[in-house]
């Protein structure tokens, strides 16, 4: 994830597919690590009733953030807003199963660096797309540095800024930026704006380059504000290491092939509780409440989340 892009060499078999791809850092606003395979893996995955997962053949992470209980008994409406990786190598058959769960608008949260490198969205039919890049120019650079060191198979410089603990302490650094860049309040509040005044009844669905930087803010964010426990919050974050885990699986792979440590890259790559909780106590910390975060730092109106929450909630 990030705002900046650097691809691998292209090579014979495996290592040249995967390098078609691209390989994606991102840090200082979300942070995370994504080589992307050809063809995406569906997963098991659920709750109660329905089925969580919206299975893709060219996205790996596409979920509902319905069914989750709120702490008033009420529950997160299914069929509203989906959260999701890059929609870039979606296929015919993918597109029609969005619309037919009405996704009729898609916010893509990734720089232009991102589209140009890795593909813009392909979109269902009669779906509007909203362009919100989230990241700021440092997020951007700090990716480019550490995608030529991985491409080039730079050990030296990928230890010097990701060994000892660098690497995590990148992300929390990345997940506080998030809440508190200008870049970043700008494009979730207007994500945020946008599903609590709709009233057609279709569904908006918004998505970074993996799924689980930039979406598992903006996913959690909202899940805040219609109060969903904190530890349900924190479940959904981590759902992105079940869905991404045989994509995660061929990024080491690969990178072990060209003798990078791959420990090296991995907080980049998992999702940590640790990591949504920082922006959730920053968030706390900085402005008092999600309520407050959503007025004065998202700049929104103070009906906001009643409205979420008639929209939102059964």
């Amino acid at each position: 994830m990030g705002s900046g892009s650097a691809g691998l060499p292209e090579n014979s078999g495996r290592a040249g597919a995967l390098g078609r791809r691209g390989f994606m850092v991102g840090i200082a606003g979300a942070a995370g690590a994504a080589l992307l395979p050809g063809t995406a893996a569906a997963h098991g995955g659920g709750t109660g009733t329905r089925e969580r997962l919206v299975p893709l053949a060219g996205a790996v992470n596409t979920r509902d953030l319905g069914g989750y209980r709120a702490g008033c008994g009420r529950r997160v409406r299914w069929g509203r807003v989906y959260r999701a990786d890059a929609l870039g190598k979606l296929t015919d058959a993918d597109l029609a199963k969005l619309a037919g769960l009405k996704v009729r608008t898609v916010v893509d949260f990734r720089g232009a660096p991102e589209i140009a490198k890795d593909g813009a969205d392909r979109l269902p039919p009669g779906a509007q797309q909203v362009l919100s890049p989230v990241l700021d120019a440092a997020g951007g650079a700090m990716a480019e540095a550490i995608g030529r060191a991985l491409a080039t198979g730079d050990l030296g410089y990928l230890e010097q800024i990701l060994g000892g603990g660098k690497g995590a302490a990148l992300m929390l650094e990345g997940q506080r930026n998030m809440v508190l860049s200008d870049a970043g309040r700008a494009g979730f509040g207007d994500t945020l704006r946008r599903i609590a005044e709709d009233r057609s009844g279709n569904a908006l669905l918004y998505h970074c380059t993996a799924g689980k930087d930039r979406t598992g803010w903006m996913s959690a964010l909202l899940l805040e504000a219609l109060d969903v426990p904190r530890a349900t919050i924190v479940e959904d974050y981590m759902l992105s290491n079940v869905y991404r885990r045989a994509s995660n699986e061929a990024t080491y792979a690969f990178l072990r092939s060209r003798g990078i440590d791959v420990e090296l890259i991995r907080p980049l790559m998992e999702q940590r509780p640790e990591y949504i909780e920082e922006s959730l106590a920053v968030m706390r910390s900085e402005y008092g409440s999600v309520d407050r975060y959503i007025r004065r730092g998202l700049r929104l109106s103070p009906s906001t989340v009643g409205h979420l929450r008639a929209r939102l909630l059964d």
